[in-house]
């Protein structure tokens, strides 16, 4: 069967709601130079091109030995350790939000100075190390000598020396360099050019897209295989303005009268071909009607008084008259929470300025990884599994009959992953075409097989080679897919929308190969919520409170929510085995307790119980783990 998968973001709906001094400067750069620090102290910038947002830091000498934690990050990306105790190198991981994920980022110093904290120092970490990122804030880090580091860097700036020209020198110091957080020039506009992620396939990887340009570029201890290059269109691309608009737009977002004011307003910061369509297919096109829409959402949804965070980038298109670009669209209330308001966001650069497009394409197709582990307990005994998928989510619109789902691999041939039809009867999305209806295997051949329901977006990748190689592919041919829509269901007629057949789909997150899924951050509950879990009772209708409380078996990540339900069968969102709300807290947190509403069954000790924690790795990817409490005597456990 599919996954569970909770709700974990606000979908925004218009209509119906770091080590050596510094080796070379900044060429033509506006940046500030990094701060000069005192004798004994650490300082520098986090950043991934955009600051990070609630960002604290941290530091381990070369024995393992905390410096500094809980060190504040500014929203500039500054920070300041005032004084670098222990023995070197030193170890820094800084973590906060980035767009709508949370996440971690690390670097390496010798010693007092500047230290840098931001995805290519990361990448220098892992390369000097031939260890996750993570992995090296425990035990020794006696391996990130200078040379290492040095070496480290020298592949990283001779694989991205075309994203580098006319940004930074050809000899920059990732770690030591002048950086300033969200200026978009300079170190921080060489951030927004690339996307940098890290995993583990064997050994620890580098994995770098371009996102003014193209291609993929794929590192670990002894391989480089690929390339990113830039786009001719994007040589002359200032990106200085994307703060000017969401600055803009978050005074718009303080309060209804700001929002609607005509010459300062959200109408202001719209494209002229501004679009925006929600869940139910309705759309709104133009500045007037798209910025009146947010304003209506943003009051429906009660967000007004957030701001909008200093965005991400996303991939760049400039085939047309004017750059498009993918942004994140990322509010954070007053009380310091952080929510996506909306996927597949976009701006253009209209007349000179930066203006919100929203909706990128015509039609909104998402993709995102997901992985799950089920931790079961039954009769004294525990039981693990894993699951593992990729949701594309594509809009059953009026005559669309199939939709292919492809990929690339490390040769760039084209892989197809899925093939998606129209399940009828008012079905809102397309519907994984199975081998069968009693099927959990998606069929390949777009003339044979079946669908299982109107709800079954889901490809489960099945463990072992088979789905690693889905896996690997993203890994070596790049971090998205291209889904080809069409009006007959044997899938060889093109179904265009607004003159458009094919649409290109970044991938949110990518699922693990199967020997890295017990590695992942999955939480495992205390003994004593274990056993509360075990004991808890409640009568038919009455409300109670469940204390979950988790550690980390692998490290940690944001832990974002978490539901609590008594059927799996009906644990969806307002299903009758579903007896709590989302429950959403800080990403930090370990606890939480959890309002409880019953329906009309009774629980008793003995039920069927079953805890979620969710929440998303850096990359995107979703994280959901499971603990089942099961009856006794060998009972069914569902």
């Amino acid at each position: 069967m599919k996954p569970y998968s909770p709700r974990t973001s606000l979908v925004l709906s218009v209509l119906g709601a770091a080590i050596l001094s510094a080796c070379g400067g900044d060429p033509g750069s506006s940046s500030a130079p990094a701060p000069s620090a005192p004798a004994a102290q650490l300082s520098g910038t986090v950043a991934v091109g955009a600051p990070i947002t609630g960002g604290t830091l941290r530091v381990i000498d070369a024995n393992g030995t905390v410096v500094a934690s809980g060190i504040t990050v500014a929203d500039d990306g500054s920070y300041s350790v005032p004084t670098l105790s222990g023995t070197a190198p030193y170890r820094i991981e800084a973590c906060g939000y980035a767009g709508p994920n949370y996440q971690c980022i690390y670097s390496v110093t010798q010693g007092p100075g500047t230290a840098n904290v931001t995805p290519l120092t990361t990448a220098t970490v892992l390369l000097a190390t031939n260890l996750s990122p993570g992995d090296v804030m425990s035990g020794s880090g006696s391996a990130l000598t200078g040379n290492a580091v040095s070496a480290a860097q020298d592949r990283l700036r001779s694989s991205l020396s075309g994203v580098m020209s006319g940004n930074v020198a050809t000899d920059f110091d990732f770690v030591s360099g002048s950086l300033s957080g969200g200026s978009r020039t300079g170190y921080d506009k060489l951030l927004d050019s690339i996307g940098v992620n890290t995993g583990v396939d064997g050994s620890p990887f580098v994995q770098i897209t371009p996102r003014l340009g193209s291609g993929n570029l794929y590192l670990d201890q002894t391989t480089t295989a690929g390339s990113v290059t830039v786009d001719s269109g994007a040589s002359n691309l200032s990106l200085t303005g994307l703060e000017t608009l969401f600055r803009n737009m978050s005074a718009a977002v303080q309060n209804a009268d700001a929002c609607a004011h005509a010459s300062t307003g959200m109408v202001s910061s719209m494209a002229s071909a501004a679009r925006m369509s929600d869940d139910e297919g309705g759309s709104l096109t133009g500045a007037t009607q798209v910025g009146n829409g947010l304003c209506s959402m943003f009051a429906a949804e009660e967000l007004f008084g957030s701001r909008l965070l200093s965005p991400t980038l996303g991939r760049c298109d400039f085939s047309g008259s004017d750059p498009v670009c993918r942004v994140s669209f990322v509010l954070q209330s007053p009380e310091g929470n952080v929510q996506p308001v909306g996927q597949g966001m976009g701006v253009t650069r209209e007349g000179g300025v930066w203006k919100f497009l929203g909706d990128l394409s015509a039609v909104q197709i998402h993709a995102s990884a997901k992985a799950q582990r089920d931790v079961t307990f039954q009769d004294g005994a525990t039981t693990i599994t894993y699951a593992r998928a990729i949701a594309f989510d594509i809009p059953a619109l009026t005559g669309l009959q199939c939709a292919q789902v492809t990929q690339r691999d490390a040769a760039q041939a084209v892989v197809t992953v899925a093939y998606y039809k129209n399940y009828g009867n008012g079905a809102r999305r397309m519907s994984l075409w199975q081998q069968n209806t009693m099927s959990n295997q998606h069929s390949l051949d777009p003339l044979v097989g079946a669908l299982r329901s109107g709800d079954d977006t889901w490809v489960t990748l099945p463990d072992g080679t088979e789905g690693d190689a889905v896996v690997r592919n993203f890994f070596r041919g790049g971090r998205t897919v291209t889904v080809s829509l069409f009006s007959d269901t044997s899938c060889t007629t093109a179904f265009l929308v607004s003159g458009q057949s094919v649409f290109e789909v970044e991938v949110e997150g990518v699922p693990p190969t199967t020997a890295q899924l017990p590695n992942l951050p999955w939480t495992d509950l205390t003994p004593t919520a274990r056993q509360a879990l075990f004991d808890l009772t409640l009568a038919a209708n009455a409300s109670g409170t469940y204390n979950a409380a988790w550690t980390f078996s692998h490290g940690s990540m944001a832990v974002g929510g978490a539901t609590f339900c008594t059927d799996r069968a009906r644990c969806g969102d307002g299903d009758t085995g579903r007896i709590s709300q989302d429950r959403r807290f800080a990403p930090t947190a370990t606890s939480a307790a959890i309002t409880l509403n019953n329906g009309g069954t009774g629980v008793e000790a003995n039920s069927y119980k079953m805890l979620a924690l969710y929440g998303r790795m850096g990359d995107g990817l979703d994280l959901q783990s499971n603990a089942v409490a099961c009856p006794s005597g060998g009972g069914v456990c569902q």
